[in-house]
């Protein structure tokens, strides 16, 4: 649960400070929401933006999927009545003013994808999902693809189930990207704009601190951390949860604080530090070089999808002077660092070693390259 939260408050941080696409285009505005009709979900097609289908692990159906023409349909606008039904809530007791200071976030724990949203005062909500395959990369795009969406919304008809429970209703969900944008290569990466993963549907429910875990359904539990019960000492939610009840997905939630831009890359640096110690251990415990293969390609992922991270995160927050230096310097890191691949593998050339050889090598100068930008930080 901590790398969950914490990296939570990173991917917000983010969304905050950067829109989809070119810096220059971050003040563009968000289009007129998407009206979800009753027994529609505002996906245009069965499976998860992205890769997210083929990452559940909780290995529950999804019905998640991207919007026609980038969920740019034009329909009812967020107007007042949205507004005034999400101020009243259910009468006398909890109210989405209480959500305020919380994010909440939805991931396959292994950090590969996420979406987080806040939830206001007035129902409304705004949030982020990203997905990253560094696999899938070519000439014009080396540093692999990102699924990726900004999106806006409103929650309404809040009502009380029980003590600990209230249900309510999302009643629309509009996205940043314009159709046009579809997908668009900038820095070396591919990005595609697509859904919000884990908002399909209209049907959602709040758990409140102080549930009783057992009592909570068996598809929530496995998303946040509590598929086995008998395994935890705890026995209550220690936070605010929120349920898709039709896809059966599950958010987890954690105060939002706002963070500096040195702090937020040092925290990504750390989540990509936890999960190498993972790997060395798993490399070590592996029993075929398959296995090893395998692992070592994961870790070189993981740190190249932290150094895009930091690189959107500097992106937002640097000159454009600085920026287009930081441009040129990255081209020539990215063909030096692809030549040392290359040559690291010619060592075990067409051997099942040289997977792993070019793996451990792409990751220790991506590593490396990572805690370079981060000096681009300092004092900031």
């Amino acid at each position: 649960m901590k790398k969950k939260i914490l990296l939570s408050l990173a991917a917000l941080a983010l969304l905050l400070s950067v829109g989809c696409g070119k810096a220059e285009e971050d003040s563009a505005q968000f289009p007129t929401a998407v009206k979800i009709a009753e027994g529609e979900s505002e996906g245009g097609q069965d499976g998860a933006p992205g890769n997210a289908a083929a990452e559940n692990p909780s290995g529950a159906e999804d019905s998640q999927g991207s919007p026609s023409e980038g969920g740019q349909q034009r329909l009812d606008g967020l107007g007042d009545s949205q507004s005034l039904a999400g101020q009243k809530g259910a009468q006398g007791g909890f109210q989405f003013s209480d959500l305020s200071d919380r994010v909440f976030y939805f991931s396959s724990g292994a950090g590969a994808w996420w979406t987080e949203l806040r939830i206001q005062g007035d129902g409304s909500f705004e949030g982020h999902y990203q997905d990253a395959d560094m696999g899938d990369s070519g000439d014009d795009y080396p540093n692999g693809t990102l699924y990726y969406c900004d999106f806006i919304g409103f929650f309404d008809q809040l009502e009380k189930v029980d003590d600990f429970t209230y249900k309510m209703n999302l009643s629309s969900i509009s996205f940043k990207e314009k159709p046009a944008q579809e997908e668009e290569i900038i820095d070396g990466v591919r990005y595609i704009y697509t859904g919000a993963y884990g908002l399909d549907g209209e049907e959602f429910y709040l758990y409140l601190p102080g549930s009783k875990l057992a009592d909570l359904p068996q598809a929530y539990r496995d998303w946040v951390g509590y598929h086995n019960l008998e395994a935890v000492q705890e026995e209550e939610l220690s936070f605010y949860g929120l349920y898709n009840v039709n896809g059966e997905l599950g958010f987890s939630s954690s105060v939002y604080e706002e963070q500096s831009l040195s702090e937020r890359i040092a925290m990504e640096i750390s989540f990509a530090e936890e999960l190498e110690m993972d790997r060395d251990s798993r490399i070590q415990n592996a029993d075929t070089q398959q296995e090893m293969n395998q692992i070592a390609a994961e870790g070189y992922q993981k740190w190249d999808e932290t150094l895009n991270i930091v690189w959107k995160l500097l992106e937002a927050n640097l000159s454009e002077e600085e920026m287009e230096a930081l441009r040129i310097e990255e081209r020539e890191w990215i063909a030096s660092k692809d030549a040392e691949v290359r040559a690291a593998g010619l060592e075990n050339e067409g051997g099942s070693l040289q997977p792993l050889l070019e793996a451990t090598k792409a990751e220790e100068l991506t590593k490396a390259r990572v805690y370079e930008l981060a000096k681009y930080a300092e004092g900031r």
